[in-house]
C-alpha cells in the first residue's frame, strides 16, 4: 500500500469496537453488565491469549497483561489521533509529555492533599441528613471527586458545579460511538464543546496570570523551552480530568458495594480502620472501574506463546487478570486481609497518572464510611449502561452511626 492510499488513524474509541464485537458474548447485555467476571471467565478457559480474530487479540492472563503493557513492542500506533490523544502517544514522546503534567500527581504531591480531602469527606458526611437515606454517588463521591479534580486544575469553587454532567458524559464517550444511542452521542458531543469552551477562557487567564494550578503549568513552557498548543493544553485536561473524576467516583461506589454485600469484610474493616488502604487494593482488584486497555502491535511480537503480526488489536481484561488464578487462590472471593496484586490502573509507561489521587480519594471516603456503618436500602442496583468504565448509577445507603456513636469521622 503507498503512503498516499493509507487511511487514517483509526479513534481508538472505534479500535475498541472491533475488540468489543468480536467476543463470543453480547457485552450490551444485563447479564454481563452485572458480572462480567463469570463471561471473562469463560475466555480464560481457553487460555490467557485468545485469538479472537487474524488481527484482535484479546488477554485475560495476569502475567501476559503485565508483559504486554510493559513491552514496548505494544502501543498505541494507530489509536493515536494527534490532538485527540494528547498522552495516548508512544514513547519517547510520550515521556516528555507527561514529565509536563506529571508535577500535581506525584506521591508526594498527592499526600500533601491528604488532609484537605479528609477534610472534605468530613464535611461532607457531616452534611447527611441522620433521618433518612443518602446516595453514596451524587451525595458523596461525586462532590468529593469533583472538588479534588476542580481544585487541581483551577476551577473557582462557583463553577465546578456546570462541570458535574460533563465530566460524566465525557467518561461515557470512552465507549464507542456505535454501541451508544444517538442522543446519548449528542450529549455526549455537547458536553466536549462545553468544557472546551470553558478552558479555553480558563487557558486565557492563566497565560494572563498564572495562579499555580495545573492549567497555569502547562501553558509556560516546558524546561526544554517547547510550548503546547491550546488544543494539546485542552485534551489533556480533558483525558486527566476524565481518568482522575470517573474512577474516583466508581471504586467509592463499587467499593462501597462490594462491601455491603460482604457484611463480614466490612465488620471487621471497621474494627481496623488502619487496615483501608490495603482493603482499597483489595476492592480494586475485585471489581475494577476500568475494564479494558487497548494496544496495537506496533511490530510482529508474541503474547506468551502466541504470535501476534504489526497491527494487531490487543484487548486486555484488568477486571480478568487481576482473577488470575495463577496469582491469587480464590480469586473469585473478595478478601480485604490480602495483599493483592492487580492491574486495576494500568501498568508499565502508562500507568494511570491520576492512580494515588484515585487512591487517596477512595482510602478516605471509605474509610469515613467504614466506620459510619453503612446500611443498604434494599434498593436494587443498576449499573451505568458503560463498557470501559464500571460503576454504578446510584447506590442509597443509611448511615447508623456518626461522631456521636462511632467517633470521629475520619
Amino acid at each position: 500500500m503507498t503512503m498516499g492510499s493509507t487511511p487514517a488513524p483509526a479513534p481508538a474509541v472505534e479500535v475498541a469496537r472491533e475488540f468489543w464485537d468480536r467476543l463470543p458474548f453480547d457485552v450490551r447485555g444485563e447479564e454481563y453488565r452485572a458480572d462480567p467476571y463469570r463471561f471473562q471467565e469463560r475466555l480464560r478457559e481457553r487460555g490467557p491469549v485468545l485469538r479472537l480474530a487474524a488481527e484482535v487479540v484479546v488477554v485475560t492472563g495476569y502475567r501476559e497483561c503485565q508483559a504486554v503493557l510493559g513491552d514496548e513492542r505494544f502501543g498505541f500506533g494507530r489509536l493515536n489521533t494527534g490532538a485527540q490523544s494528547f498522552l495516548m502517544v508512544d514513547p519517547p514522546e510520550h515521556r516528555r509529555l507527561r514529565t509536563r503534567i506529571a508535577a500535581p500527581f506525584t506521591a508526594r504531591a498527592v499526600e500533601r492533599l491528604r488532609p484537605a480531602i479528609g477534610h472534605r469527606v468530613a464535611g461532607l458526611l457531616a452534611g447527611v441528613d441522620r433521618s433518612g437515606e443518602v446516595d453514596v454517588i451524587a451525595g458523596l463521591g461525586e462532590p468529593l471527586a469533583l472538588d479534588v479534580i476542580c481544585a487541581l486544575v483551577g476551577v473557582p469553587v462557583g463553577e465546578r458545579g456546570q462541570w458535574l454532567q460533563a465530566l460524566s458524559l465525557m467518561a461515557t464517550g470512552f465507549d464507542p460511538e456505535a454501541l451508544r444511542s444517538t442522543a446519548v452521542n449528542d450529549q455526549v458531543h455537547g458536553a466536549r464543546l462545553d468544557f472546551a469552551r470553558y478552558l479555553r477562557g480558563l487557558i486565557e487567564q492563566r497565560r494572563a496570570a498564572p495562579a499555580g494550578d495545573l492549567v497555569s503549568a502547562l501553558v509556560l513552557p516546558g524546561a526544554d523551552g517547547s510550548a503546547l498548543t491550546t488544543e494539546q493544553v485542552i485534551t489533556a485536561v480533558g483525558q486527566l480530568v476524565a481518568a482522575g473524576y470517573e474512577p474516583a467516583v466508581d471504586l467509592i461506589a463499587n467499593g462501597l458495594y462490594a462491601l455491603l454485600n460482604h457484611p463480614e469484610q466490612l465488620r471487621w474493616l471497621r474494627e481496623r480502620p488502619e487496615r483501608i488502604p490495603a482493603a482499597v487494593e483489595e476492592l480494586l482488584r475485585y471489581d475494577p472501574p476500568i475494564q479494558l486497555l487497548t494496544r496495537v502491535a506496533l511490530r510482529d511480537a508474541a503474547i506468551g506463546e502466541l504470535p501476534v503480526a504489526e497491527g494487531t488489536v490487543v484487548g486486555l481484561l484488568p477486571g480478568a487478570a487481576n482473577r488470575d488464578p495463577r496469582l491469587h487462590p480464590e480469586p473469585h472471593r473478595l478478601d480485604v486481609t490480602r495483599a493483592p496484586q492487580h492491574l486495576s490502573l494500568g501498568w508499565g509507561e502508562h500507568f494511570c497518572l491520576g492512580a494515588k489521587l484515585v487512591r487517596v480519594q477512595a482510602e478516605a471516603m471509605l474509610g469515613a464510611l467504614v466506620r459510619c456503618e453503612p446500611v443498604a436500602t434494599g434498593e436494587p442496583v443498576r449499573l451505568k449502561p458503560t463498557l470501559i468504565s464500571r460503576g454504578l448509577e446510584r447506590l442509597p445507603v443509611v448511615l447508623t452511626a456518626g461522631p456521636a456513636e462511632g467517633g470521629h469521622w475520619l
